[in-house]
């Protein structure tokens, strides 16, 4: 079993890391973009956000880690190679993103000098309202970000495998050393 990327494939590590993420990544900006459509009347929403969030902390931070540790695979023999430098720092955005939410998110519930509240655990921190809408303004826009950077991968992922049939979207789905697995 491959369980650590190698230079041509990703392992089971990283695959199952990535999927985990791409589902809590939905899941949060649904929940997000619902509460903020209601403008944060609806409590049950942002304790659901709060709770999905809190939950997988660690899980996305790993995942963050990770692949900043670990780096990506090489191209395929018939991937671009300049296209996968551009995808591979658009992905490292995307992850910084991804860590700029998870910083941003607890700020905003400490700036009002609320506990963050998980599963009837509080989890208290200092008051700084005079941060909170700066708070507020980057988690708004970062997500945005996120939405956008999260509807361009699947289209690029579409792209890999239904114009350019290069493999990489393989990569993601069973974990190799780049070779065909069922060889």
């Amino acid at each position: 079993m491959i369980t650590k990327d190698t230079e041509n494939g990703y392992g089971w590590i990283s695959i199952i890391l990535h999927w985990l993420t791409a589902v809590i990544v939905i899941v949060m900006l649904t929940t997000g973009s619902l509460t903020e459509a209601q403008q944060q009347t609806n409590l049950s929403m942002v304790h659901l956000h709060t709770a999905v969030g809190m939950t997988a902390y660690v899980l996305l931070w790993a995942r963050i880690i990770w692949r900043f540790v670990v780096g990506h695979p090489g191209p395929l023999p018939r991937q671009g190679a300049y296209f996968l430098v551009i995808g591979k720092y658009f992905h490292l955005l995307l992850l910084a993103s991804l860590a700029t939410m998870l910083l941003s998110g607890p700020l905003i519930e400490w700036s009002r000098g609320d506990a963050i509240e998980i599963f009837h655990l509080a989890i208290p921190g200092p008051a700084f309202p005079q941060w909170q809408n700066l708070l507020r303004e980057v988690h708004h826009y970062v997500a945005l970000f996120i939405s956008a950077g999260v509807a361009l991968h699947m289209l690029a992922a579409l792209k890999h495998a239904v114009v350019d049939a290069d493999g990489s979207l393989d990569r993601i789905l069973i974990a190799s050393d780049g070779q065909n697995p069922f060889s």
